[in-house]
């Protein structure tokens, strides 16, 4: 995204919208699981302004930390669901199942929903912040990572702060704000969002910015594990602990990573794609053909 953008962003969120249907089906997750219900309804109440039909499918307890890995075909080869709530005021159902957020987007998609197949999946509110590399391994992202994969616009959610009441309709509100503007209608095929809220006073988030990823630390020397205790770790049957040290600050760094937003104050918002196709090294690759050798069984 262009600077341009990011004044059309905040532009449209800050207009009032209309309260009319613009989704037919919104499906909702999350990795930290039933837990969070309260922050799950709270957003699907919100966006159930601008939806039909609001259908929420999380994990039956934390799954943190699972990326887009799916247990069904690998541990199980079947998906227990249950029916834990229904609102019929808002059209708002929640469902559980004991998988990860993929597997929820999965089921939800392809099977659940296959008759009435939702046209965008939020993932979150959920507590801390997915920024950075931290991104790689995040369930929050890898539930709208599958979404995209499935063919349905996503948008992942992070940085929940459970301790302020009022982030139980200020973001949620901000987020159904957003997705009623034409920015979200043009997330393209095999696209996804992140988005970041920072870890700071409501009053105090500067604003909105759009920002590249991290993908990763590309000064490794300063981020680093060091030896906090124990003896040799490469002597045998020795034991020794080490803790994680980040010597990187954002004064040091040039670049307008999300990382470096968010700490500053920032709501990021990433656009990311599931597309890992790296175009300039095939057609490298591709020129240089003869160097590769034949494949000969002696």
């Amino acid at each position: 995204m262009k600077a341009p953008l990011l004044s059309v962003l905040i532009l449209y969120c800050g207009l009032v919208f209309s309260q009319e249907a613009k989704f037919n089906h919104i499906l909702i997750t999350n990795d930290d699981g039933i837990e969070n219900a309260n922050r799950l309804l709270a957003l699907a109440r919100s966006v159930k302004q601008v939806s039909k039909r609001v259908s929420i499918v999380v994990p039956a307890f934390d799954r943190s930390g699972t990326s887009n890995y799916t247990t069904y075909g690998k541990y199980q080869s079947t998906l227990e669901l249950i029916c834990e709530y229904i609102d019929d005021k808002n059209n708002v159902t929640i469902y559980t199942m004991p998988g990860n957020p993929a597997d929820c987007v999965l089921l939800g998609l392809n099977g659940l929903f296959s008759d009435d197949r939702p046209d965008l999946v939020l993932s979150g509110i959920n507590g801390g912040t997915n920024i950075g590399p931290g991104w790689f391994g995040s369930g929050t992202i890898g539930a709208v990572r599958m979404a995209a994969y499935l063919g349905v616009p996503g948008i992942a959610l992070s940085g929940f702060d459970d301790d302020d009441e009022r982030s139980y309709s200020a973001l949620p509100n901000w987020v159904t704000k957003l997705i009623s503007t034409q920015l979200v209608d043009e997330i393209g095929a095999g696209d996804y969002w992140t988005i970041g809220f920072p870890e700071v006073p409501l009053e105090e988030v500067k604003g909105v910015a759009v920002a590249e990823r991290r993908i990763i630390f590309e000064k490794p020397k300063q981020v680093l594990f060091e030896k906090v205790d124990g003896e040799n770790p490469h002597s045998v049957d020795s034991k020794s602990v080490w803790s994680f040290r980040n010597n990187l600050t954002p004064s040091e760094n040039p670049y307008k990573f999300d990382d470096i937003q968010l700490e500053a104050g920032y709501i990021v918002i990433t656009p990311m794609s599931i597309d890992e196709n790296k175009t300039s090294s095939l057609k490298e690759l591709e020129s240089k053909k003869e160097l590769i050798p034949n494949f000969e069984v002696e």
